[in-house]
């Protein structure tokens, strides 16, 4: 007969878990019950809200972060962490991405090309000079190597 021995991660058998295990806080093996309420569906439905004295239909989420607005303004500070931390987590603290409908003229004698840079890395002009002269040195310098990796692609190309 084959005996079962006992030892380190070896439970004696009337101790190991038994088949489709069952606990009393999960009669039925973990899995959700069907009559359980549906928390996102709360979460996404509009509450209705007054707002100058008239109700008014908002996202949950919306009443929240206006609540917590108020109430940092009010000066208290866990609100007001909380409110900056929802505005990161949103992208709203970062800066923002310029959009023009128009046309930006780049200063005379600055290639357009290291104004776009500028105007990404400084925002729109008047620069420092100082700034100015190390974009447009890096750009020269990545212009420059990126002309010297086209010509050794062009004569690996002629190589075959």
């Amino acid at each position: 007969m084959n005996e079962y021995k006992v030892g380190y991660k070896k439970p004696p058998k009337e101790h190991q878990f038994k088949p489709k295990h069952q606990t009393a806080a999960r009669p039925n093996g973990g899995m959700r019950n069907e009559n359980s309420p549906d928390v996102a569906g709360w979460l996404d439905k509009p509450l209705n809200v007054k707002r100058g004295g008239k109700s008014v239909r908002m996202h949950p989420h919306e009443a929240t972060m206006i609540s917590l607005g108020k109430r940092a303004l009010k000066g208290q500070p866990r609100a007001a962490k909380q409110f900056l931390k929802e505005c990161a987590i949103a992208g709203l603290l970062s800066p923002q991405q310029l959009e023009t409908l128009g046309v930006i003229v780049a200063p005379r004698g600055v290639d357009i090309r290291v104004a776009k840079v500028m105007i990404e890395t400084y925002g729109l002009p008047p620069w420092e000079r100082g700034d100015y002269a190390a974009i447009e040195a890096e750009f020269e310098r990545d212009e420059a190597h990126i002309d010297e990796l086209y010509q050794k692609f062009l004569e690996d190309l002629d190589r075959g």
